[in-house]
């Protein structure tokens, strides 16, 4: 498997699986490519996107917890699934890394 970098001058660089980071970039606008930047003017644009997805799932995982309690409390019986790491777990290192760029108005690059 092949890992993408991050990198700013205004965080630590953060290591993640390509595909992790092919899916965050497509969340936040940017095409597939081994490198690329989101430009200081972009950052507060994929600061929204990544953080408006991260909370679209936060509001369907808890729908689906009140779908499985509403189940159980008619009698209808539910295999118990191991909860999945979730987006805003994966996203959270880019996130923190784009408030930073965003507070000190810089790029942040990756590459492979």
């Amino acid at each position: 498997m092949a890992l993408v970098v991050f990198r700013s001058k205004a965080a630590a660089e953060i290591y993640m699986f390509a595909e992790t980071a092919r899916r965050l970039l497509e969340i936040i606008g940017k095409t597939e490519a081994e490198r690329g930047v989101i430009r200081s003017e972009e950052v507060d644009e994929a600061l929204k996107r990544l953080t408006a997805a991260v909370e679209d799932e936060k509001a369907q995982l808890r729908e689906d917890r009140a779908r499985r309690e509403a189940d159980e409390r008619t009698g209808e019986a539910h295999i118990e699934q191991r909860l999945p790491i979730t987006l805003g777990q994966r996203a959270f290192p880019l996130i923190e890394m784009l408030r930073a760029a965003q507070r000190k108005r810089v790029d942040v690059t990756w590459g492979i």
